[in-house]
């Protein structure tokens, strides 16, 4: 009877160290899928900058190839001219928008400045119409009171 009770035990143990092992195993396989995207997901993205990079290096040399040509001929390229003065242009327009604009911002100061100090006058003459009436109702409170 205890030889089958140590078996048992024996057995559970067995039992017990096979599902820890198969744990182990499970957990290992997770960690190891979530590299495997997470390495995808890298290389996807060093493919992409690697793209970016090339694509860079050649507006890089063509623009290179631009200046050396400027500077050998003096002439510069059409595609450039029309940049520039597409360029120009923008600049131009918004020039003109923020221009106008600072002449109506200037115009409304001016206004509100000037309805400012009309509104400034208004009040100290309220304050002296106020003062002129608190005085006269102290008086008819003197001749009332005597």
């Amino acid at each position: 009877m205890q030889l089958f009770v140590q078996m048992l035990q024996q057995s559970s143990q067995s039992d017990e160290m096979e599902e820890l092992r198969s744990e182990m195993l499970e957990m290992r396989d997770m960690y190891m899928e979530e590299d495997v995207y997470q390495l995808q997901e890298l290389r996807q993205q060093l493919d992409q900058a690697n793209k970016t990079c090339r694509i860079l290096q050649y507006r890089l040399k063509k623009a290179e190839r631009r200046s050396i040509r400027v500077a050998q001929t003096g002439q510069v390229d059409g595609e450039l001219i029309r940049t520039l003065e597409l360029d120009v242009k923008v600049a131009k327009d918004v020039s003109i928008r923020l221009h106008n604009e600072l002449d109506a911002v200037e115009k409304k100061r001016s206004r509100l400045e000037q309805e400012n100090e009309e509104l400034r006058v208004k009040l100290q003459d309220l304050e002296v119409a106020k003062q002129v009436l608190q005085a006269e109702m102290e008086k008819a409170r003197e001749v009332r009171d005597n």
